[in-house]
């Protein structure tokens, strides 16, 4: 554990490689109640004194094997931890409100470490509500337990559960509240006819429950049967969305009842605003599309109102009148926008081909700069209203992707479909043959073999290949990815995915579904590519606005609004603005970015850019971003933040290219990176440091094992440089192509680098000018030798002349060199079939292997020529 401590304020973090060290997990300490410790004094009585101190490096600290990383609870952990411990001392009940994306699975763990510890409790049980949140929560947990000094068990069905149940061996056992209502009934069962039961042995002892996801309807009657049977037990629910009065509902006969009432007073709240404010979420950027605009909603108003009233006229035997239509008319100018929606709007308006086709073409269109595609590659999920629904959406993406291609990767997106048996009512036959077809395609993408009866199996392949959390799908390739998720409700919850940031919303959502579905893109990851959580909705705005607002009241307290969702367009233009006239007060123009004198005004100029480069990347994910007119809109063109970025990165490279101990300390203490690609000026320089950059960090690795480790470091940075030469070849293509091609040269030479290196070797250091130079000098050997074999020339003198010539000029060097080279009998042997023909006569011949070497240097040497 470090600290990082000023009389005015402190943070601490776990201690981590020094080349990834992420400020995202660089935290503050807060009071019981949420309120910031800013002052080091404060910090050190709360933190530093004895036993706390040492309770912080012992049981507040966590290795995750999955992630191989050393995790520090932040203080609103703690404070759970410790509540609950208190309650199970006491012998009562309670839930854990810790608002979703806060780490509640790694509260859990620790508490349940802590209560298997006590001596006071026989049994630890954890339970879930599915077999996919089972198997989650149990990876999760033995992540954490590898090494802990616990052990972490799971039941793989009722007659096993009760077996373990029945062991004495402080494990704490993972299950699903459906495994154990089972083995209770047949406990019972047994019991009641008059038999034994080693398990009725177990229902007398004390017994500790933790419910994870505890606002799912299935905690009701199932869990008071449980609790009736387990005598001796505690109760303690997880929760980022507890249920109360104004969101309670029954379903499929079970009980309607608010977390409170099952699980007792609330030991710890953490809610989102907290999490907002703490910087351990991130905010939503909500944009509403409908496919179904104003001046349409009020002529189906119009329609509908209309014959509403018709019919009663005609029942009563009389004519629409003028005086009816007046008041219809009325009627609808007088409804919001809300309530036309709520009033004459049906789902059947939304499952239209002319709906889906909408979606389709706006995920398309605007899908990958949502996902950041090219330099975040994040993933995205779309939710339907149904299976049908799903499937259509996959056959529309299926049909509209053969005509339609993204630049920067011709295949996005892949997309893959998931929902639970349960949700599939009807079973039938035509959606398990739609569901075959997909398991096909997927199989062929993927290269799986799942068919119907592993849908269990491909649910859970899909779920770790969008989460990207295990060692074997954190660094896949990007055609091995999932891009877009189509689902119904599976993975609206509990699903832990940092690399997802979209979520594309065809349904209505409300309370704890809206809150739970939303918050599955706001999970921490990278501050600079993911600043926020996306979301786009497709389905009555005005109704979806407002359930957002009740949604956010509910779970955050009144006035959350402003402080979860992103400001409005309008609203961001005048941050950017802002930024933007900081910047000019600096430099006013690129040019005078030049003329910068001293460390402080580079340093003002580094800081205000890289205000301008934060506040353009959130505004370049708004539907309405566009550059058109933009030195009017905002005060700058988009050649002149190029401009302003190469100054930007000179900057960056007197830095960095310098000695450390001669670097001013305030330029070397400057954070040097950026976010927005496609803003980047991007020229031969800039990408050939950009490949340096990547060169270097993979250098730091000195074995396949640790170049490994990091493969998602590796991709990221490989999608950054791909995304710069599509840049690059719009206006310099011949460049670009150079690099595109010595793209796999430089990879090979960094892998032997990697495969070479030993611990005591000092390391030789890649250049990747001189790579890129390297690979076109071979290349040039390589074909000049091929090209003078066939024509009977001299390799070094066609080799000088192409050096010695300049690429669109009528003057030839040694030109009389290279034709007295000709050897007329050397080309009639080499020629082939598929070759050139070569002239027997010898003047014809020189005359034409003339023309031929002319036009072999002009074009296919002309890439690796450049000056």
């Amino acid at each position: 554990m470090f600290v990082i401590m000023t009389p005015d304020s402190t943070a601490y973090f776990a201690n981590a490689e020094p080349d990834h060290f992420n400020k995202a997990f660089l935290f503050n300490w807060r009071t019981r109640d949420n309120h910031p410790v800013e002052n080091g004094l404060a910090f050190t009585r709360q933190v530093l004194n004895i036993p706390m101190a040492h309770k912080m490096v012992s049981e507040y600290t966590v290795i995750d094997q999955e992630r191989q990383s050393l995790i520090l609870l932040r203080p609103y952990q703690i404070y759970a931890i410790e509540a609950v411990m208190h309650r199970i001392h006491d012998h009562q009940d309670g839930f854990v409100w810790h608002t979703t994306g806060s780490g509640k699975t790694l509260t859990s763990y620790k508490t349940a470490k802590l209560a298997a510890q006590d001596p006071g409790v026989d049994k630890v049980i954890f339970l879930v509500d599915r077999r996919d949140l089972d198997e989650q929560t149990t990876s999760n947990f033995s992540a954490y337990a590898a090494n802990d000094d616990i052990a972490i068990n799971e039941a793989q069905n009722t007659g096993d559960l009760m077996r373990k149940l029945q062991q004495n061996d402080g494990k704490v056992l993972v299950t699903s509240i459906q495994k154990l209502h089972r083995a209770v009934k047949k406990t019972q069962a047994q019991l009641a006819t008059g038999k034994q039961s080693r398990f009725s042995k177990t229902l007398k002892q004390r017994v500790i429950f933790f419910v994870d996801e505890a606002h799912r309807s299935q905690f009701g009657k199932m869990q008071k049967e449980i609790r009736d049977a387990f005598v001796n037990s505690n109760w303690y629910g997880y929760t980022g969305t507890p249920i109360f009065n104004e969101n309670k509902k029954q379903l499929k006969g079970d009980l309607a009842v608010t977390t409170e009432e099952l699980f007792g007073k609330v030991c710890h709240v953490y809610n989102l605003r907290d999490a907002l404010e703490d910087q351990a979420v991130l905010p939503f950027n909500v944009e509403h599309v409908t496919t179904i605009g104003k001046d349409t909603l009020i002529t189906r108003a119009l329609e509908k109102e209309t014959q509403r009233v018709k019919a009663r006229r005609d029942k009563q035997g009389r004519l629409l009148s003028t005086a009816d239509e007046a008041k219809i008319q009325a009627k609808i100018q007088a409804m919001s926008v809300k309530d036309l929606e709520e009033t004459y709007l049906t789902p059947a308006d939304f499952e239209t081909d002319e709906h889906i086709q909408q979606v389709v073409q706006y995920i398309l269109q605007k899908g990958p700069r949502k996902t950041s595609l090219g330099h975040g590659n994040y993933n995205a999920i779309l939710t339907t209203s149904s299976i049908e629904m799903a499937q259509r959406y996959y056959q529309a993406f299926k049909a509209a992707k053969k005509t339609t291609h993204n630049q920067l990767d011709p295949d996005w997106p892949r997309i893959a479909i998931t929902y639970s048996l349960s949700e599939n009512e009807d079973q039938s036959a035509h959606k398990h043959d739609q569901m075959a077809t997909i398991l096909k395609d997927y199989n062929q993408q993927y290269h799986t073999n799942f068919d119907l009866a592993d849908l269990n199996l491909y649910n859970k392949d899909v779920a770790k290949r969008a989460a990207r959390r295990e060692a074997v799908f954190a660094h896949l390739k990007p055609d091995q990815e999932i891009n877009l998720v189509i689902v119904v409700r599976r993975l609206l919850t509990g699903f832990d995915a940092p690399r997802l940031n979209t979520l594309f919303v065809d349904r209505t959502l409300a309370y704890q579904e809206l809150i739970q579905a939303y918050s599955r893109t706001n999970r921490l990851q990278n501050r600079e590519l993911k600043q926020e959580g996306q979301i786009v909705t497709f389905r009555v705005p005005a109704i979806m606005e407002a359930n957002e607002r009740e949604a956010y009241k509910l779970y955050s307290g009144e006035g959350s609004f402003n402080v979860i969702i992103r400001p409005t367009y309008q609203q961001a233009v005048l941050k950017f603005q802002k930024a933007v006239v900081d910047l000019k007060a600096i430099a006013p123009t690129p040019t005078a970015a030049d003329d910068l004198k001293g460390t402080t005004a580079k340093v003002q100029f580094v800081k205000a850019f890289r205000q301008v480069n934060q506040q353009l990347n959130s505004l370049s994910m708004y539907n309405d971003f566009t550059w058109e007119n933009s030195e009017k809109t905002f005060g700058i063109a988009q050649p002149e933040v190029e401009s302003y970025t190469g100054k930007y990165l000179r900057i960056k490279a007197a830095v960095t290219n310098q000695e450390p101990e001669k670097v001013p300390e305030e330029l070397a203490a400057l954070d040097f990176s950026l976010a927005v690609g496609s803003v980047v000026l991007v020229d031969y320089d800039y990408l050939t440091q950009l490949i340096q950059d990547w060169i270097d960090e993979q250098q730091q690795y000195s074995t396949p094992d640790q170049a490994q480790a990091h493969m998602t470091d590796y991709l990221q940075n490989s999608a950054k440089v791909q995304a710069s030469l599509n840049k690059l070849a719009e206006t310099q293509p011949q460049q670009a192509q150079l690099i595109r091609e010595a793209m796999p040269y430089i990879e090979q030479q960094m892998q032997q680098f990697q495969q070479q290196s030993t611990p005591n070797q000092a390391p030789v250091a890649l250049n990747a000018r001189e790579l890129v130079a390297d690979y076109a000098q071979k290349q040039l050997v390589k074909k000049t030798t091929t090209f003078a074999h066939t024509w009977g020339l001299d390799q070094a003198a066609l080799l000088r002349v192409a050096r010695e010539h300049t690429v669109g000029t009528d003057e030839w060097h040694h030109e009389q060199e290279l034709t007295q080279s000709a050897n007329l009998a050397a080309a009639l042997q080499a020629q082939t079939a598929t070759g050139p023909k070569i002239p027997a006569i010898l003047p014809l011949y020189r005359i034409k292997s003339q023309a031929a070497w002319r036009q072999f240097i002009e074009h296919d040497l002309a890439i690796y020529l450049q000056k």
